[in-house]
């Protein structure tokens, strides 16, 4: 069954390695394949030429670049991509973030277009399970935070968003191996 996947969590939490093992469940070439779209494949393009300043912050009219970026992958999709392929991205939704449509509102919309279920999935892992995966391998190659005080701090002071529906699924990842938590959510989605 085709679906929008959408995991969100905090940084570090394993979602993008939870999305790819989602991902590689079927093969690339399979009629009925799951893409993954991680919400660095339309950041890094912008982040990639934009300078930070000395804490480490980009200026807000980065995000309405990378919300533009985003919106071109979402067009692919629902113009070229095949109507049985599934999709699963993945963000962290801040209640903080600046104004503007939540990243969650157009994969519904896009959810609704092409007739599949909109997932979406809050990912979650124990603090000190979450400490640990921050500094995990290939973290700092992708851009991705590494600091686990500065991610513990980020956890402890941002509020998530995550959409409510029908088909909400919650996951605490702590214990699980990335394949068994694609297992398990691969399993809500055919049991929809």
């Amino acid at each position: 069954m085709a679906a929008i996947i959408h995991l969100i969590g905090y940084p570090g939490v394993g979602k993008r390695t939870v999305a790819e093992a989602i991902a590689s469940s079927k093969p690339a070439d399979a009629a009925d394949r799951i893409v993954l779209v991680d919400n660095h494949l339309t950041s890094s393009p912008v982040l990639a030429v934009t300078p930070r300043d000395d804490a480490g912050r980009v200026p807000d009219r980065v995000w309405q670049l990378v919300g533009a970026v985003r919106e071109q992958v979402i067009r692919a999709i629902e113009e070229l991509s095949p109507p049985e392929w599934s999709f699963v991205f993945t963000n962290v939704l801040r209640r903080s973030d600046p104004p503007g449509v939540p990243t969650s509102v157009p994969l519904q919309a896009l959810a609704l277009a092409r007739g599949v279920p909109y997932v979406p999935v809050l990912v979650t892992c124990d603090v000190r399970e979450h400490r640990r995966r921050v500094v995990g391998p290939g973290r700092a190659e992708r851009g991705k935070w590494t600091n686990p005080d500065a991610v513990a701090e980020f956890v402890a002071s941002v509020d998530l968003i995550v959409p409510a529906g029908p088909h909400r699924f919650d996951l605490d990842i702590t214990s699980l191996a990335p394949e068994e938590a694609a297992r398990i959510i691969l399993d809500h989605v055919r049991s929809l």
